[in-house]
């Protein structure tokens, strides 16, 4: 076993964990603001970049359970191009028709948009009928 090789395993996991920190928070950030603003069409973007996330992780996860060949040495420039091509390939996937979990993640808080407006707009004309009284 090389140092190095663990150096850059190191710095591989530091850069990974940054940049799921930075996407998890963006992504709450974003999910918020399209329900309060309710718009549908950025509710749609969440959805779809929240199944990109996903399919990114269990692709990641499913590639770890292949042996990796032997015939080219480990590079970590390499690693960091294939993870760049891998997100990239799971955001062309959940763009396109995905697993079909953005569309159910989508109804389901559209529903929940909805009825969170009829349940402010019936309070509103309750308010409404006591201070006519």
């Amino acid at each position: 076993m090389e140092i190095g090789k663990i150096n850059d395993l190191n710095v591989n996991n530091s850069i990974d964990s940054s940049k799921s920190k930075a996407s998890d928070d963006e992504f709450e950030k974003r999910l918020k603001s399209a329900m309060e603003n309710k718009d549908d069409k950025e509710l749609k973007k969440v959805c779809k970049n929240f199944e990109s996330i996903i399919l990114n992780m269990m692709y990641k996860q499913m590639k770890a359970t292949v042996p990796k060949a032997e015939l080219l040495p480990e590079d970590v420039g390499k690693d960091i191009f294939d993870s760049m091509l891998d997100d990239k390939l799971m955001e062309e996937a959940a763009n396109g028709t995905g697993a079909g979990l953005a569309d159910v993640l989508y109804k389901q808080l559209r529903k929940q948009v909805r009825s969170s407006d009829s349940a402010s707009a019936s309070s509103k004309g309750e308010e409404n009928i006591a201070g006519e009284k």
